[in-house]
């Protein structure tokens, strides 16, 4: 065992790193494996931080261990993308770094990089080729895309192109995207796609409702949380490996206050397991519980300057509540001494809007964990 891999802390938040740090997901991973294997695209979907990314990459880990596929594995997140030509940027600079890995990858790619009207620099700490692009029209980075695809189905390997926080598109100027991507994808038979996002109604719509140009193109599949037993059995695991102990129950308990919310719980552990402690307590897990609220208090406080005093308030209300139901019942509007029912829906959409808040089996939550805890103990 090399003395990077005694050392490695075994909770990632990061990246994903192998399936020795990878809990459980067979289920999901089975259902990726067989819509790969039998040409079927996936929309992948779940709330922000639940593992999405890091279940693409265990599923590139293993199509890698395969010496029968001749695949290539592409991944990119066009989350703060804007608008098509910043797609395209996105899309070319990752396919060119795929491919650059070839010894002949200038020669091959001369005829893409000159197609899609781009530049090519080599970042010089990670020798990385890096696309400049210039577009002064919607029409250049339209032909872009075109490029991109012809290129694509010229080559003779197979790849598997995972487009992170795909929803995106539809805050494009352009309105056309979804048209033009769906017309590429739909006549590219030898390369799979995988489509994964947060904002899980939006994706949802995309792809289910009749008249979108990606209706009923894709398997979905929507990532729920970890069974919390296994969960806490994997954690308990990796502590005993390093020789700490630490009860079942204990572990149980943080993962169900953190409400299984994968970044969140590993975050914690991440600290955790950082400590010099061999025999954990909860007085050792509290201290570290108020190490990280007060850590991102700075950040938290100022959302009382950023909101109205009124959604910062049933932000709050939420946060105590946990979950909430029924915002615009009596009780509820009584309990925070909210006036009426009309001005908690105006902060509710404001808060969902700006994804502070998300809706998800019938209730209301508080979307960074941490953050709804700062606001229910302090």
């Amino acid at each position: 065992m090399s003395e990077a891999k005694k050392y490695i802390n075994p909770f990632p938040v990061l990246d994903y790193y192998s399936p020795e740090y990878f809990c459980n997901r067979s289920r999901e991973l089975n259902i990726l494996l067989k819509a790969y294997k039998n040409n079927r695209n996936i929309v992948l979907t779940s709330i922000r931080r639940l593992g999405k990314t890091a279940l693409i990459k265990h599923l590139f880990y293993h199509l890698k261990q395969d010496k029968t596929q001749n695949i290539k594995l592409l991944y990119f997140d066009i989350l703060k993308t804007q608008n098509m030509s910043e797609f395209v940027k996105e899309f070319g600079n990752k396919l060119i770094e795929i491919e650059s890995k070839n010894s002949n990858w200038l020669k091959k790619l001369t005829k893409l990089i000159s197609g899609i009207n781009a530049s090519i620099s080599i970042n010089e700490e990670t020798g990385i080729p890096n696309l400049q692009f210039a577009y002064k029209t919607p029409s250049e980075s339209e032909h872009s895309i075109n490029t991109i695809f012809k290129y694509l189905s010229e080559q003779k390997d197979e790849y598997l192109i995972a487009i992170d926080e795909f929803q995106q598109i539809t805050n494009y100027p352009e309105k056309n995207i979804e048209a033009i991507l769906r017309t590429h994808i739909h006549s590219q038979h030898k390369d799979k796609y995988i489509f994964s996002g947060s904002s899980k109604h939006i994706l949802i719509s995309m792809f289910n409702d009749y008249g979108r140009p990606f209706y009923s193109s894709s398997e979905v599949l929507n990532l729920t949380r970890l069974n919390i037993d296994e969960y806490s059995l994997f954690i308990v695991d990796k502590f005993k490996q390093k020789g700490k102990d630490i009860d079942f129950e204990l572990v149980k308990n943080i993962v169900e206050y953190f409400d299984i919310h994968t970044f969140y719980v590993q975050y914690f552990f991440n600290k955790l397991y950082d400590t010099k402690i061999e025999k954990i307590n909860s007085n050792v897990t509290d201290a570290i519980i108020t190490e990280i609220l007060k850590e991102k208090e700075y950040i938290y406080f100022n959302y009382r300057n950023i909101l109205t005093s009124l959604q910062f308030n049933l932000l709050k209300a939420i946060a105590k509540e946990r979950t909430l139901e029924k915002p615009n019942s009596s009780v509820f509007i009584k309990k925070y001494n909210f006036t009426q029912a009309s001005s908690v829906n105006k902060a509710l959409k404001y808060l969902l809007d700006k994804e502070m808040i998300y809706y998800e089996d019938n209730v209301y939550k508080v979307y960074d964990v941490f953050l709804s805890k700062w606001l229910e103990k302090y």
